[in-house]
């Protein structure tokens, strides 16, 4: 019986890792975190296509070049963004009960210092 109970635990344990590995990887992923999509599409196409030691390379330097336009093109359509945003969150408030508009005050100002917080990670990951 304890060889079971240890035997489950072990594979509870095991299991448990797995999930917080994969939950940082999506996490990042879904975060935009730079450097884990870049290196994401890069195994995946090395591991799916067995590419050279060259051929590495030069996919790196595609990937991070395509990364850096598609920041740009983000860039210049932030303001647009944003004022759907603000948009959005004005009809939101709207509908909203005073006691209601409190809390979503405050829901809305913790977004946007995590938001501002993500911006000033990726910036120094660049740097």
């Amino acid at each position: 019986m304890s060889i079971i109970l240890v035997f489950l635990l072990g594979a509870l344990a095991g299991a448990l890792i797995t999930y917080k590995i994969y939950q940082h990887r999506v996490e990042g992923i879904i975060k935009g975190e730079p450097k884990t999509m870049k290196e994401l599409i890069v195994r995946r196409l090395d591991r799916e296509l067995h590419l050279d030691a060259n051929q590495l390379e030069q996919l790196r330097t595609i990937v991070e070049e395509t990364h850096a336009e598609i920041r740009k093109v983000r860039k210049q359509f932030r303001p647009q963004t944003e004022e759907i945003l603000a948009r959005s969150q004005d009809k939101v408030r709207a509908l909203l009960r005073p006691y209601q508009r409190e809390k979503y005050e405050k829901i809305i100002a913790e977004r946007k210092k995590k938001r501002e917080n993500e911006e000033n990670t990726r910036a120094d990951q660049k740097e």
